[in-house]
């Protein structure tokens, strides 16, 4: 049977998980830390690695606005943390596809797709599904299926 290991990026010494301070290597302590809610400052932690601002990461995970700034001072809620979590794996991934470059992956993110239905993947990310489908997207451009 095989073994699921998630893995973090491998060309970039500053990974976004290390950044945000979650151990990616254990991943029943990550789910621990999901049900806790994740610290505010993980947000925040986000924001400044992927230089992107607060509204792109509120939009990116479907946080509400005056939800995400009262949360950011003390604790997001699991569902929330769910949420940071899924945009972090989504990121990782993608800085990964583009062997470390983030505004390349920034890029990418923001651009339409045509495999994605001319959808922008970063336009995606709120929702479990939609992540999944720029994941599997990410895994046939690493393979070299570009439709």
């Amino acid at each position: 049977m095989k073994v699921f290991t998630p893995t973090t990026s491998a060309h970039s010494p500053d990974n976004l998980w290390k950044h945000v301070g979650l151990n990616v290597s254990d991943s029943l302590m990550l789910v621990d830390e999901i049900d806790k809610g994740l610290e505010g400052e993980v947000a925040s932690r986000i924001v400044s690695w992927a230089h992107i601002t607060q509204a792109d990461l509120r939009r990116m995970t479907g946080i509400p606005g005056t939800t995400f700034n009262r949360n950011s001072k003390t604790r997001f809620s699991p569902a929330q943390s769910e949420r940071l979590v899924r945009f972090i794996r989504v990121l990782d991934k993608a800085v990964d596809l583009f062997e470390g470059d983030k505004a390349a992956a920034q890029q990418w993110l923001n651009e339409p797709s045509r495999a994605l239905g001319w959808k922008k993947p970063a336009d995606l990310l709120a929702s479990e599904s939609g992540a999944w489908e720029v994941m599997k997207l990410i895994t046939r451009l690493e393979h070299g299926v570009y439709s």
